[in-house]
């Protein structure tokens, strides 16, 4: 009979091709934990940025909720606006100066042009969109009908 005995020779070349296999194996693991690490605590560190972006180019062409706007200076916000009543209507601000600046300068901040027709609307009222994709600015329609027809018009980028 005869006994399927490795050499020492050849036992040594198996382990070292085993260890070779584990390393491999271990280095692939501990990077992708790595990888997976970083992109985590970028997104958390990075949150509210990579929310902003994404709202600057996605909602182009929607309705934006209008907490996510500053009415006195019209453009879309970091984090969720406050919201101001005056002569009750509501209107969201980012900062106390904005406020203000609405309380002494109301017919001027308070109302807008509709983008597509050019009526004088409320912006209380008014149906919020973003006037370019990847821009802060917003613009403010009278109605849906208008806001369609606007965003119909515009070219896709």
């Amino acid at each position: 009979m005869s006994s399927k005995r490795l050499t020492k020779k050849q036992l040594q070349e198996k382990q070292f091709l085993e260890d070779k296999k584990f390393r491999k194996q271990l280095i692939v693991g501990f990077s992708v934990l790595l990888i997976g690490t970083i992109i985590t605590l970028v997104f958390f560190t990075y949150w509210c940025d990579t929310k902003y972006a994404y709202r600057k180019y996605f909602l182009y062409g929607k309705e934006i909720p209008g907490e996510l706007v500053c009415m006195n200076d019209n453009s879309l916000q970091y984090h969720e606006s406050s919201k101001v009543v005056k002569e009750n209507k509501a209107f969201y601000m980012c900062s106390s100066k904005c406020q203000e600046h609405l309380n002494k300068h109301f017919r001027e901040v308070a109302y807008a042009a509709d983008a597509f027709s050019g009526d004088t609307i409320c912006k209380s009222d008014a149906l919020i969109g973003l006037k370019e994709r990847g821009k802060p600015g917003v613009i403010y329609f009278k109605n849906n009908l208008n806001f369609k027809k606007y965003y119909a018009t515009k070219p896709k980028k």
